[in-house]
């Protein structure tokens, strides 16, 4: 229901009101304002007018004066016939040109044979600028021709009469929009397809509105649009156009704000005719209109015939077909083909709305102003732009909306969701998704604290390691870390840990701790002995423990079964497994062979060694992803006869022999395909297995298809936290990919970034880097905390990285799979992005994921849920809460 502000007089008359009470009335009505804003105050103030003889002004003014300088706003437009005209043929009139009428009164001097009344249209928003009212008033006036020709001054009132004719109790409203469009289409039948547009120009000349190029008034219909549109610094109307602002009306009650302009001449310049470049051809192609198929049920029931959509549901989607290359005839075609519905008169009436609209450069109306499956259809702004987005720009569904909470309903949610997965006997992978900065460390620390259960925490990193543990000691908590050969590397001598780093890239893990006794006793190096006691003090040690992921994927059952809770800190999909790769050169497979077949072994592990890379070897020939049988590499158990041990012949320290025996799923890489290979390669994952016990994931990148894919549909329960809104400004600026390419094409672009931002934070990637933190290397640091930080990049890995990780757990994967530009649908956007396949696709999803986890791990590391800073985001991939903007960096 609109809210309806007119001025009326507090006094009915049974009669004209005598010269005598014009005055009386007049300061009487200027401060008499009446908001209607019911059915019930709608009939009311009709009965008063129409039957009861109030007088009304649809006007009201400032300072309780009725004056044309002291206009406020008004939104009742009334025309005055005296005689000329019917009553029947103006109501046909406004039902011809689509103009629902609110009432309409017979005045007191109307009688039988000469007919004298009043007609009220009800706009469908408040008109607050007056020069705009008195367009729309002689607009239809042009329409109507009949009425009073003095009747003219929006301020003035209206007596009331003695009965009300007609009244319409939908309260159907008009608009700036279709009263133009009326006077065009009146003219246009009326005066000729030749004459109408001299008198068009006539009424522009009148009002200083702006021609276009076709000789039509320069309108625009536009949605969308900020606070303030078209005002000028003192809060009035541009003096180069008028905005009407687009009310409901009778249209959907999620309408979002609207606005019709109509732009005037520049006195300045005496511009009285826009120019416009010409185009070579339509902005969309006839095959868009095969999109509005797929993506718009209203089309497609307009086009079957199934459905008969009214007006203005017809007029919105011919704004959005006419832009495309053959839209028209289509739209006629489609009216042709249903003539019980559209008979010849409206037929032509069509013609003349298409013609109009092509002429008017009129842009596409938004679904949600015209559209009954708006709340229903995932759609973008318009039809055009759901079926297909213009290059370079992201789409905002306007059905999707994201629902916030308080942090502090987040937090109690986080932390009910930890112990429900603490509680539940089932021995499976829990995940629990939760926004960045939501609180899981704390969450799980006071688990820990207040609890009498033995908790494992593994994160991705040694140095989150040792934040986690400073953070649980400060708590008092009795909680050890386990160490790190890495975090000591630097203490060593440095062929001591070349060694070790050789041991360990090749799989030899046995012989690490037996390396380092050694070289801790016979070398008496300081550091690998304090690592000693440290390992044996964690062995020892009878409370909480703090590890790595990796560490936590080569723990042994029994070792994980002196604990009661393992906590999974971040998503060890992404940190430990898709990225713990093998690559070995073919040359090198081919000297390994060479060196089995010379030294002739006839020992069964070592021939099936010769027959795997034989196996390789020959499907490359053919084949991209290659399949074979795995099998444990073990040289010191006993040969096949039982009595001896197997000779080291040194391939076991070529590369990592027991992972390649164990893999079963391999990449072929050939280096005429890939940029910067240097000779042909195979690549697999270094094989991993999750022991049967419960592990509890929290993540706020985790997705569960993905863990449903890497650990079983049945042995995954997902968790979807609440979710709270940022304290601090996510800026996403989508304009360029920013990969590594649109990077490199654009020299000094990250200085301009830079310079322009004024932060001094920029994380992006690794051959760019500014400073220690890069894509790849930020997941758990928090020393940006609060700081404003520039990201800079779409993280594109190389194409086969998103195929390994699917192919390996057995996932159908397309060989020759590529990526191209995709209408894709992603977080409550649609837009234009290089992936793969179509929405279905598996390859897609680990794309978007691998993506999206690295650009919120970096985005996340200013905490911008608690924080009060900003990040600038320059990526063509649209993440959760940001405000998208185009720059001119």
């Amino acid at each position: 229901m609109i809210d309806i502000r007119v001025s009326l007089d507090s006094v009915g008359y049974t009669s004209k009101p005598p010269d005598s009470e014009v005055g009386k009335i007049s300061n009487r009505i200027g401060g008499a304002v009446q908001v209607l804003n019911c059915p019930a105050s709608y009939y009311e103030f009709v009965q008063k007018v129409g039957g009861q003889g109030y007088t009304f002004s649809p006007a009201t003014f400032e300072n309780g004066v009725r004056a044309q300088n002291n206009f406020q706003q008004m939104q009742l437009l009334v025309l005055d016939f005296d005689g000329a005209v019917s009553h029947k043929d103006i109501r046909d009139r406004a039902i011809k040109y689509k103009l629902p009428i609110l009432f309409t009164y017979d005045t007191f001097s109307s009688e039988e044979g000469n007919e004298r009344f009043r007609v009220v249209f009800l706009n469908d928003a408040p008109i607050e600028d007056k020069r705009g009212a008195k367009i729309l008033k002689n607009a239809l006036m042009t329409i109507f021709p009949e009425t009073d020709k003095t009747d003219t001054d929006i301020s003035k009132m209206y007596y009331g009469g003695k009965s009300c004719r007609y009244y319409n109790p939908e309260h159907r409203t008009v608009t700036p929009e279709s009263i133009i469009i009326g006077m065009n289409n009146y003219l246009y039948e009326t005066r000729g397809p030749t004459h109408h547009k001299k008198y068009l120009k006539s009424f522009a000349d009148k009002h200083g509105i702006r021609l276009n190029e076709s000789g039509l008034l320069d309108t625009s219909n536009t949605g969308n649009q900020t606070k303030g549109v078209g005002k000028s610094s003192d809060g009035k109307n541009s003096p180069n156009s008028i905005i009407f602002s687009k009310g409901n009306g009778e249209i959907l009650p999620n309408a979002t704000k609207n606005y019709f302009q109509i732009h005037l001449r520049d006195d300045c310049t005496n511009i009285s005719v826009v120019k416009r470049q010409p185009k070579n051809h339509s902005e969309y192609r006839s095959s868009t209109i095969k999109e509005f198929h797929r993506y718009c049920q209203l089309f497609r029931e307009f086009e079957s015939g199934e459905r008969r959509p009214n007006h203005h549901e017809r007029f919105g989607i011919a704004t959005n077909i006419v832009p495309v290359e053959t839209g028209i005839e289509v739209f006629k075609n489609i009216l042709s083909k249903h003539p019980g519905y559209y008979d010849d008169s409206k037929y032509k009436r069509w013609v003349f709305y298409l013609k109009y609209i092509k002429e008017s450069e009129y842009n596409p109306q938004s679904c949600n102003s015209f559209c009954p499956y708006d709340s229903t259809c995932n759609h973008s702004t318009n039809i055009l732009l759901t079926a297909k987005p213009k290059s370079g720009t992201i789409e905002r569904l306007a059905n999707y909306e994201e629902v916030f909470h308080s942090i502090e309903e987040v937090e109690d949610d986080l932390l009910q969701n930890i112990e429900k997965a603490i509680d539940s006997k089932d021995p499976m992978m829990h995940i629990i998704k939760c926004q960045t900065a939501a609180g899981k460390t704390r969450a799980y620390l006071e688990l820990m604290k207040r609890s009498a259960l033995k908790f494992l925490i593994a994160v991705p990193t040694n140095k989150l390691k040792e934040d986690v543990h400073g953070r649980a000691v400060k708590d008092s908590i009795d909680v050890i870390m386990t160490p790190s050969l890495d975090e000591i590397k630097d203490q060593m001598p440095g062929e001591i840990w070349s060694h070790i780093n050789h041991l360990r890239n090749t799989g030899q893990h046995s012989k690490v701790n037996q390396y380092i006794c050694d070289m801790a006793e016979v070398e008496n190096v300081k550091c690998l002995k304090e690592y000693l006691k440290k390992q044996q003090a964690y062995e020892e040690h009878h409370g909480h423990t703090i590890t790595t992921h990796r560490r936590l994927l080569s723990m042994s059952e029994k070792a994980l079964s002196h604990y009661n809770v393992i906590i999974v800190d971040e998503d060890i999909i992404l940190s430990s497994i898709a990225s713990n790769q093998c690559e070995i050169p073919i040359s090198l497979l081919k000297r390994i062979l060479k060196q089995l077949t010379k030294s002739n072994y006839k020992e069964p592990i070592r021939y099936k060694l010769a027959l795997k890379i034989k196996g390789i070897l020959k499907k490359i020939e053919s084949e991209y992803l290659l399949k074979l049988t795995g099998f444990e590499w073990n040289v010191d158990k006993d040969s096949h006869d039982g009595n001896e041990k197997e000779e080291d012949d040194g391939i076991s320290a070529l590369t990592d022999i027991p992972s390649f025996c164990l893999a079963e799923h391999f990449i072929y890489r050939k280096a005429s395909e890939e940029k910067n290979l240097s000779e042909d390669s195979i690549v697999f994952l270094k094989p991993w297995k999750f022991k049967k016990v419960k592990y509890i994931m929290l993540s706020a990148t985790a997705d569960k298809d993905i863990c449903e894919y890497c650990f079983g549909k049945h042995n995954v329960k997902f968790y979807e936290c609440k979710t709270a809104k940022y304290k601090g400004t996510l800026n996403q600026y989508y304009d360029k990919s920013m990969s590594r390419s649109c990077i490199d094409s654009n020299p000094g672009i990250l200085d301009k970034i830079k310079e322009r931002s004024g932060f001094q934070n920029m994380i992006t990637f690794k051959a760019y880097r500014r400073n220690d933190m890069y894509f790849g290397n930020a997941v758990g640091c928090d020393h940006l905390k609060g700081k404003n930080i520039d990201v800079v990049g779409t993280p594109y890995r190389v194409d086969f990285l998103y195929k390994l990780l699917p192919f390996s757990i057995g996932l159908n994967v397309k060989a020759d799979a590529k990526m191209k530009s995709c209408l894709v649908t992603h977080n409550g956007y649609r837009f234009c992005f290089t992936t793969y396949g179509d929405e279905h696709d598996v390859l897609r999803k680990f794309h978007f994921w691998m993506i999206e986890s690295e650009l919120e791990q970096t985005v996340g590391r200013a905490r911008l849920l608690r924080e009060d800073c900003r990040v600038n985001l320059f990526s063509n991939f649209p993440l959760r809460q940001a405000n998208l903007m185009k720059s001119d960096y």
